[in-house]
This record gives C-alpha cells, structure tokens and sequence, in this order.
C-alpha cells in the first residue's frame, strides 16, 4: 500500500507548552492539546484523543474525549474499535511507559490487531493510522489518534520525538489531578508552588524548605535556563534538541509551569510532582520513584528522561532497589506488578516482613499461543530472572540457539527486553 502523508513533530515544543497549561478543565485542556498537535498528525481523517486512569486504553470508561474533525464513518465504529480490540492491544501497551507510531509499523503487518483494524474499517477505507499512547507510573494515561487511508510509517526520530512529548503530556496530567484534588478551583492555589523563579532563573520566592536546599535551588535555576533555551527561536525549531534540554521533571520532583502576574509579567512556577508509591519497602524517595518505572519495564534512558535524573542517578537507584528488595535482576523488578493472577508473598526488608506480590511466570493463554513450545519454555526461564548461559544449561542447548529464540520472543511479543517480557507475562490474562 502506498505511504499516506507523514507524520511530523515540528510542533513538539507548543505541545508540551500546552501540556502544561493548569487553567480549565481536563476536557478544555486536553482539547486545545490536540489543537496543537493536529497540524502534525492530522492525515486527513480528523483527530482524536482521550484520558483514562488504567495502563491501557479504555474508551468506553474515559473521563475525557474529544475530536476535531474525526472521520464520520470511523466516528460511527470507534467505541466498536475499542470494546472488541484483541487482547494482543493490552497485552503489548501495558507494558510500555509510551507506545508510538504506525499502526502497522507497531504492531507488525501480519498482526491480529492490525487485521482486526482494517475488517473493522475496510467499509470507510481506513487502514492504518498515528497513535500515541503514553502511561503514568500512578496509573494516569492519555491516548491521542489520527486514523489515515494509507499506510504509516514515521521516522525513527519522529516517533522519538512524540515519545518524549508525551511524557511531558503524562506528567501534565498527573499534576492536574494531583492539583485539582487539593482544590476544586480551576487556578491552582499559591499554596501548592513550592517555588517562583524568573525566566532569567532567578528565584523570586521559595518555600521553606527549598531554601534551605542550595542544591536544589541550583537544579531549580538550571532547569529555568534549559527550558528557556528549549523555547528561544533558534533551539525550538529543532524540537529534538529542545526536548533533551526540557526534560520531564526536574531532579525528580517537580514540574516547571508559566504562571502570570497581573500586569503580565511572566514566571516559572515549580510544583512538586514526584510519581508516588503507597509501599516505600525502605527505599528513598528517587529509588521509590524509579521502582515505578521499572516496574513499566521502562530503560535506564526512558527513566533519566521522565524524571529528570542524572543517568549514574538512576543506575545507582536501580542498584540499591534490587539489594533492598532482596531481588538478583532487574528483570525480577518488573515481575512486581499489580495483576489479576498474582499471589501474594511476604518477604523480610530491613528487619520488616512487606508484602510483595508474587506472580506466575508462565505465559497466560493468550501469549502463550503466539510463541512455539520451546519459546514458551525460554520465557518462563526469563522471567524467574536466569541469564541466557544458566537457561542453555537447562535446556541443553547453546548459548546462541537460546539468544535467537530469545530475539523472535522479543519480536512475536512487541517488547524490546527482558524486564518488559516480565511485566508482559505478569500482567497477562488467562
């Protein structure tokens, strides 16, 4: 099938603006979002989007949808699309801190969700379209859509592009509800910054504590100057390096947002919007916040971003978790997910006993039936947390031959690493 217009991401830096833009509500908001980023997305059949509070998309229970002139026939078989998209959908999005792209190029053409798409469409003669559906480690999400006639296939850096946006996205929203449950008011209360700066970075106000904290003034200050940066005429034209200086939070804690005086002058706004855990099991509260994307079976990288943490940060956190927790691999971190078919398990941290949850390792049905006896036997090894060389031992095989089945699991499953395949096989369905 030929190629349909491409999809651009020239206006990342006005989406993530508005993004972070508290006054309205989740509906106003969430439609003046897609008003900015359709100009890139939009080929021809209109846009849509809509939140939820779940790790996949789930039209039918959202709070918040909203169109801009969404294709009347795809319009009529959305809320079909969605009620009876196969398992498969779930099953790889779940997994995943964002999901982007194609929808062919994403799921592969031979896919179920693909063909169960274009039966769907075929009448309207739809049959690919741009999605991005991106995730919060507290449970938040947001999916935007373009549905298309062609076949789509963004760039690698494209797609890049949009996936760093929207973690912004996602961390927007998570700091509107965090917000909006303080206050039912449509402007946030002064009471919630935690600290006023200048767009020169100077700090015109901050709360006690944070002045008593040079250090993170000084990340407050930094972050102010890179933000601007991003923004300045010469930097946001080239939106991927504007989003590596703009980065999702600011040494983990907070979020930066334009706030205007009377008179209009203009600050910046820091709240505090660190993901939050209900267990701390003895961890810090950078490690806490880690756990939460490891768990999403997030990388190293994925999570320097989201947080804003320096990445020998990061691998630090992830190192002490793993010795807190009393766990080998990182991959047994993802296991630790909240799903329907796990047990639970005490185990002792610090001198305490914590309830930990404890899952099968065996693919559920649905995956299972995707992958050959011998793949299944691989993936059930990976996810009890053995390296390659301790599971050719097992089976009695070499090394390489456990790689290469190893790499057309990754493929048949749409994961890209151990600690992914983990969360996948924890949060599967029978």
């Amino acid at each position: 099938m030929p190629k349909a217009k491409d999809i651009r991401a020239t206006r990342a830096i006005d989406v993530v603006e508005a993004a972070y833009r508290l006054d309205g509500t989740e509906q106003e908001w969430l439609d003046q979002l897609l008003a900015v980023a359709r100009p890139d997305v939009d080929t021809g059949c209109g846009v849509y989007a809509f939140t939820g509070g779940e790790s996949v998309p789930n039209l039918p229970a959202s709070p918040v949808f909203v169109q801009h002139d969404l294709d009347a026939g795809f319009a009529e078989r959305l809320m079909e699309l969605n009620v009876t998209a196969p398992q498969a959908v779930n099953d790889v999005v779940r997994t995943r801190l964002v999901s982007c792209g194609g929808l062919e190029q994403f799921f592969g053409p031979s896919s179920v969700v693909v063909a169960h798409f274009r039966q769907l469409m075929q009448p309207i003669g739809v049959v690919d379209g741009f999605s991005m559906f991106v995730q919060d480690a507290q449970g938040g999400s947001l999916t935007m859509s373009s549905p298309a006639r062609d076949v789509l296939a963004p760039a690698p850096r494209v797609r890049g592009i949009w996936q760093r946006a929207g973690l912004h996205v996602v961390a927007a929203l998570r700091l509107r509800r965090k917000l909006a449950a303080r206050s039912p008011s449509s402007t946030p209360p002064t009471s919630a910054r935690e600290a006023l700066l200048e767009p020169s970075g100077r700090i015109a106000h901050a709360g006690t504590e944070l002045a008593a904290d040079r250090p993170a003034r000084e990340a407050l200050m930094d972050a102010v100057h890179a933000m601007e940066r991003a923004r300045g005429t010469d930097v946001r034209s080239s939106p991927d390096r504007a989003l590596r200086l703009w980065r999702g939070l600011v040494a983990g804690e907070w979020s930066l947002v334009d706030h205007w005086e009377q008179g209009g002058r203009r600050y910046i706004a820091a709240y505090q919007n660190r993901p939050t855990t209900l267990d701390p099991r003895a961890l810090t509260s950078n490690e806490r916040a880690v756990l939460e994307y490891v768990v999403l079976g997030a990388t190293n990288k994925e999570i320097v971003y989201a947080l804003g943490l320096a990445e020998g940060t990061v691998s630090t956190c992830v190192t002490q978790i793993l010795r807190k927790l009393r766990v080998r691999k990182r991959v047994d971190l993802a296991a630790l997910s909240p799903a329907a078919r796990a047990e639970r398990l005490d185990v002792e941290v610090d001198g305490e006993c914590v309830g930990v949850l404890a899952v099968d390792v065996a693919p559920a049905t649905s995956l299972a039936e995707r992958l050959s006896p011998a793949e299944r036997e691989v993936t059930s090894f990976v996810t009890r947390g053995m390296s390659n060389e301790q599971i050719a031992q097992s089976r009695g095989v070499s090394v390489p031959t456990i790689a290469k089945q190893l790499r057309a699991i990754f493929d048949k499953l749409g994961v890209d690493n151990r600690s992914q395949l983990a969360r996948l096989v924890a949060s599967g369905e029978d």
